[in-house]
C-alpha cells in the first residue's frame, strides 16, 4: 500500500463557522463547504499546501462526531491518508492483522470513497483512508 500524502486532518467543532472565521484571521481559506445528512455533519475544507484541514460539525446529538466531542471534547477527530486504490489497501492492511470499520469503502467528502480503520488497531489514533475521484 503506498500512502499519496495526508489528505486532511479533521478536527471535530461545535460551531464550524467561528472556527472556520479565526482560521481565516491565520490566512487559512476555506475553498468547500458540505453537508453530509449520512453522517449527521456539515464539513469545511481548508487547504494548506497539499492537505486540509477538515473542520466537522455534528448536526444532531446523535452521529460519531457529536459522540467524539461530548466524551473527548473539540479537537483532532481523525488523519485521512490518500491512498490510490482504496480495496486493495483495505485487503492488505487486513491482512496485516487490522481492523477495519468499514470493510467495503463509502462515500465520503466531496464524493470520494472512503474506509475508516477500527482504532484498537491504530493505537488509538482514528485513521480514514480515501480514494480521490475525479479533481481534488
Amino acid at each position: 500500500m503506498k500512502i499519496k500524502r495526508i489528505e486532511h486532518v479533521a478536527i471535530a467543532v461545535r460551531n464550524l463557522d467561528a472556527v472556520r472565521d479565526t482560521l481565516a484571521t491565520l490566512g487559512i481559506s476555506c475553498d468547500h463547504e458540505e453537508t453530509l445528512p449520512e453522517h449527521r455533519i456539515r464539513l469545511a475544507m481548508l487547504p494548506i499546501g497539499e492537505s486540509a484541514l477538515e473542520l466537522l460539525e455534528p448536526q444532531d446529538e446523535t452521529g460519531a462526531t457529536a459522540e467524539w466531542i461530548r466524551t473527548r471534547g473539540e479537537g483532532l477527530f481523525h488523519i485521512c491518508l490518500e491512498v490510490d486504490d482504496i480495496e486493495a489497501a483495505l485487503a492488505e492492511l487486513k491482512g496485516k492483522g487490522i481492523r477495519l470499520q468499514d470493510e467495503v469503502p463509502r462515500s465520503g467528502h466531496g464524493g470520494h470513497r472512503i474506509a475508516f480503520l477500527d482504532p484498537a488497531s491504530t493505537a488509538g489514533l482514528v485513521v480514514e483512508l480515501v480514494e480521490m475521484t475525479g479533481a481534488h
